[in-house]
């Protein structure tokens, strides 16, 4: 093989295309940019150029900088051009056909110790290879969009390729700037593997119609913290290509999960197929409006029951929200003054988790115990004195459980025709702090609005969905971090790749190890069992249970 790389073929100059060339050049290697037409050669050279003079103007790049970049780069229509490259990296559609006709033409043209690499995204790079005369020299070699912003190149090799190769070039993507992950030949690779089911599951929640399309990305951009939520990101990327790469992925694995949702398909067939046509799952153009959820006044009156952090937070949110709060955080205090009570909020607080007396429950069982007798809790778990405010409520008051515990606590406790709606309040992000509203059949629209138009009033982020385990923060992120671990189970990344490859490659924050590490590994179990009940896909993978029964950190 070469054994310096200096001179590198770019093939395609789209967007992707354009942005490669530009790392290149702008790591002082002299890059041939060709595209089928002088035609298309001028319209890369012109990406190529807006981008460099972009940076200028941000004062992230000298002018002189700018013009010795471009001086490296030779825009050409004519493959011949690339006889002496060192390196040639296609960045053409993800067909095929197109793709090996490519490689094929390279044999012809290029030295023999030359190294051909590919950007594909999610094609067989085995496949790819193997229709060349030296597979041994091809590699992967997947940038992500924007190429000059994003850190991330995965490096894959095939069963064919000479190991030095992919050393050199993840030699070659550290001199580069680069943070290179090297994996095997999969469908979807690291990031769109776990990237595309995500958004895949997004986007079949929202074509139920259960969730809004601003309250789905809120429940991504703000509950988790992620750059921007699914379905603005399903636009961003194309939504063309997101299905390009469910169908690869689909083919691969036959994984319900990996298929296309119904909904992509149908605005693919439309055209309508993100930012780039101006319409996709958003209207891009200059009279589009958000969908505006209906409009109601909060509630005046709230009483906030239970103790600890979270009861604290929300009586101060709903007073903030303007409400005349009643706090009732002694299970020895009369709750008579909560019958009649509009809004009433139930938080089983610090002593929730009472896992000796089972949150209290045992001793509510035991018709003869004495709730105060209880070793652990003193009585004070929701599940001794929760009842008694359940027998005060009549179904003129709205009921918000705060947890689990709390919901528990009132079962068969309250009369009929009172809605308890399942409440959670996330931990504040950048783009603020997420309160989810679960919906049971029983919910009138009008109660939703009116919780919703308090929390919106408290400044808090309302993020409303079906009343299922997970709701809608949990049900996106579990899975996501689900696949994740199935990924390092199946032994084709390391924890540390695949963090990599999400925060480098997909923008994100903290990488999804991370944020497993971070909730623990039992309550993500947990959750995903109980999410299984009515998604078989959810359940938890064996590694994550192996780690929550151990107690086992996934990042040392």
């Amino acid at each position: 093989m070469v054994s310096d790389i200096s001179t590198v073929g770019v093939i395609g100059l789209g967007t992707m295309g354009a942005g490669i060339v530009e790392v290149f050049a702008k790591a002082g290697k002299r890059v041939y940019a060709v595209d089928n037409t002088p035609e298309l050669a001028e319209r890369g050279k012109g990406f190529v150029t807006k981008s460099l003079d972009r940076a200028v103007a941000k004062g992230k790049l000298e002018q002189s900088a700018r013009d010795e970049t471009l001086g490296r780069i030779t825009f050409t229509s004519d493959l011949q051009d690339l006889a002496d490259a060192d390196l040639v990296i296609e960045a053409v559609p993800e067909r095929m056909e197109i793709k090996n006709a490519i490689f094929g033409t390279l044999d012809g043209i290029v030295r023999p110790d030359a190294i051909l690499a590919s950007n594909t995204s999610s094609l067989s790079l085995t496949a790819i290879a193997a229709a060349t005369e030296h597979p041994e020299r091809v590699v992967g070699m997947h940038f992500f969009n924007p190429a000059p912003v994003l850190a991330l190149v995965e490096v894959i090799r095939t069963v064919l390729v000479d190991p030095a190769v992919v050393d050199q070039v993840r030699e070659l993507a550290i001199q580069l700037g680069k943070k290179p992950v090297v994996v095997g030949d999969r469908a979807g690779f690291v990031a769109n593997a776990l990237l595309i089911p995500y958004l895949a599951r997004a986007i079949r929640l929202y074509e139920t119609g259960k969730v809004s399309r601003e309250d789905l990305d809120n429940a991504a951009r703000v509950g988790i913290g992620l750059p921007m939520g699914p379905l603005t990101l399903s636009d961003l990327v194309g939504l063309d290509v997101v299905k390009e790469v469910c169908d690869v992925m689909y083919d691969a694995t036959k994984r319900p999960s990996d298929a296309p949702p119904a909904l992509l398909q149908q605005l693919v067939l439309a055209g309508r197929l993100g930012r780039k046509t101006g319409q996709g799952f958003y209207d891009y153009g200059e009279q589009a409006a958000e969908e505006q959820a209906p409009q109601a006044s909060p509630f005046t009156k709230a009483a906030v029951v239970g103790t600890g952090e979270v009861a604290t937070a929300f009586a101060d949110a709903l007073r903030k929200a303007g409400a005349e709060v009643t706090v009732v955080d002694d299970p020895e205090a009369d709750v008579e003054g909560l019958k009649g009570m509009p809004l009433v909020l139930l938080t089983g607080g610090d002593e929730a988790d009472c896992d000796e007396c089972n949150a209290g429950a045992c001793l509510v069982a035991d018709d003869d115990a004495d709730a105060s007798d209880c070793a652990c809790c003193g009585g004070a778990a929701p599940g001794n004195w929760f009842p008694e405010v359940a027998e005060v409520l009549d179904a003129s008051t709205v009921v918000l459980a705060v947890d689990e515990a709390s919901e528990l606590a009132l079962e068969g406790g309250l009369e009929e025709g009172v809605t308890v709606l399942p409440v959670r309040l996330h931990q504040e992000t950048k783009g603020g702090q997420v309160a989810e509203i679960g919906v049971p059949l029983d919910a009138t629209a009008d109660q939703v609005t009116q919780v919703r138009a308090t929390f919106e009033a408290a400044g808090l982020v309302p993020v409303v969905g079906p009343a299922r385990p997970g709701l809608v923060v949990d049900a996106l992120l579990f899975q996501h971090l689900n696949d994740a671990v199935a990924m390092v189970d199946a032994g084709y990344a390391t924890p540390q790749d695949v963090d990599t490859a999400m925060t480098a490659g997909c923008g994100y924050p903290t990488g999804l190890f991370a944020i497993l590490d971070q909730l623990g590994a039992v309550p993500v179990a947990e959750g995903l069992a109980e999410q299984s009940a009515i998604e078989p896909v959810a359940a938890p993978d064996p590694l994550l249970l192996e780690h929550a029964a151990a107690g086992r950190p996934f990042l040392a």
